[in-house]
């Protein structure tokens, strides 16, 4: 697993979202399949091509407000506070969704995921997707593992400032323009202007390597394909998706769900998130303002599992992350995420920082994430051939 880990984090290095680094490394992974011979499929899909493009377009409407205001007469007044009122909700949305109503409006690029499909070893009672993203995020100020205890209170801040801006517009703007509504609303407006100075910084800065973010658990998910064409399940049908776009907008899992939707409502998804270091985990509760869980069927499964393989030494955690696994979750599926956590951070190891390289991945980490999500694949394979559900 740590060549793996090598190939991706080292030698192709950082894989920013519709990169050339994260179509090299579609092409790796589709190499080590079909290698094992697993028919390999690829499907491109549009993703918004940074993170940043969702708060930055939040902030451009609060700042279009700001500069609208005091010239508009009446109807620029009610304008105004329409588009500041609406900058809130809007990201809010976004830490949600990972999507924005704006999307359309953002710049986008052509990203790249590869899917492999094997049926079990008899006509199939369950099908479950194996989950590892491909690409990295660049060097973030906030969102990294170092600010973890300080991301709830600046997007509560932040979420606050905004909103101060849009009530102080729509009380304007239901009082015929109290002239000290404009000059009240510069404080706030400074520190959005200051926000998007911060983003645009971020933009310039570097890709992270992603030796744990998320090469490891790219690693991880071609040990269990590896494992899989060695010994099948017998009544499961497993797939492994090697997405891309998952550090900007879930759009290669998007794609993954519009092409294979019928065939994937009922099936049970494992997403790997940071399995090179730190503790293995199962995450019980994850996400920011907006928590999610996994499903009760599959936390139930993960208890067993950590139960009868005490000496993995896998228990549930909650993290503050998002990942696709809320994307699932949301949309009804069936999902848990398995990942590494750092006990110092309470995060993802290194999570979107320069030192994400391959000397910090640990050869155990990936082992015992390995043997757990192999227990469970066998214990959901034990389920379906004990169950009366009949086949796919």
């Amino acid at each position: 697993m740590l060549s793996d880990v090598e190939a991706l984090a080292g030698s192709i290095g950082p894989r920013g979202t519709g990169s050339p680094g994260e179509w090299t490394a579609a092409e790796y992974v589709a190499g080590r399949l079909t290698g094992m011979h697993w028919p390999v499929e690829r499907f491109t899909c549009r993703a918004v091509a940074t993170q940043n493009a969702f708060p930055l377009s939040v902030d451009a409407l609060a700042l279009a407000a700001v500069a609208l205001y005091p010239v508009g007469g009446p109807a620029g007044r009610w304008i105004a506070a329409a588009l500041a009122l609406a900058a809130a909700p809007l990201l809010l949305y976004t830490i949600r969704s990972s999507t924005s109503p704006l999307r359309g409006f953002l710049p986008h690029v052509d990203s790249v995921s590869i899917l492999a499909r094997q049926a079990g070893e008899r006509t199939p009672r369950r099908r479950v997707v194996i989950l590892a993203h491909l690409d990295t995020n660049r060097v973030r100020l906030a969102w990294q593992s170092n600010m973890r205890r300080a991301l709830v209170p600046l997007t509560l801040l932040t979420l606050g400032v905004l909103a101060a801006i849009g009530i102080l517009y729509l009380w304007g703007a239901l009082a015929a323009g109290p002239g000290w509504v404009w000059p009240a609303s510069l404080l706030p407006a400074a520190y959005v202007l200051g926000t998007v100075v911060t983003l645009v910084r971020e933009e310039r800065g570097a890709y992270v390597p992603g030796a744990n973010d998320n090469a490891a658990s790219v690693a991880v998910a071609l040990e269990l394909a590896s494992r899989l064409h060695a010994e099948p399940l017998v009544q499961t049908e497993a797939w492994l998706a090697f997405t891309g776009a998952e550090e900007t907008d879930h759009a290669g899992l998007r794609s993954l769900l519009r092409r294979y939707g019928p065939e994937l409502r009922q099936a049970d998804f494992i997403g790997l998130e940071g399995l090179g270091g730190g503790e293995i985990v199962y995450l019980a509760r994850q996400g920011l303002l907006c928590h999610y869980r996994p499903h009760a069927s599959l936390r139930t499964l993960a208890d067993t599992v950590a139960r009868r393989h005490p000496a993995l030494g896998v228990g549930p955690a909650e993290m503050t992350v998002t990942d696709e696994v809320g994307t699932l979750r949301r949309a009804g599926y069936r999902a848990i995420c398995i990942a590494g956590r750092d006990p110092s951070t309470g995060t993802l190891p290194h999570w979107h920082r320069l030192d994400d390289t391959v000397d910090s991945v640990e050869a155990d980490a990936l082992q015992t994430a390995a043997d757990f999500v192999w227990a469970m694949l066998h214990e959901l394979d034990a389920e379906a051939e004990g169950s009366a559900c009949a086949p796919l």
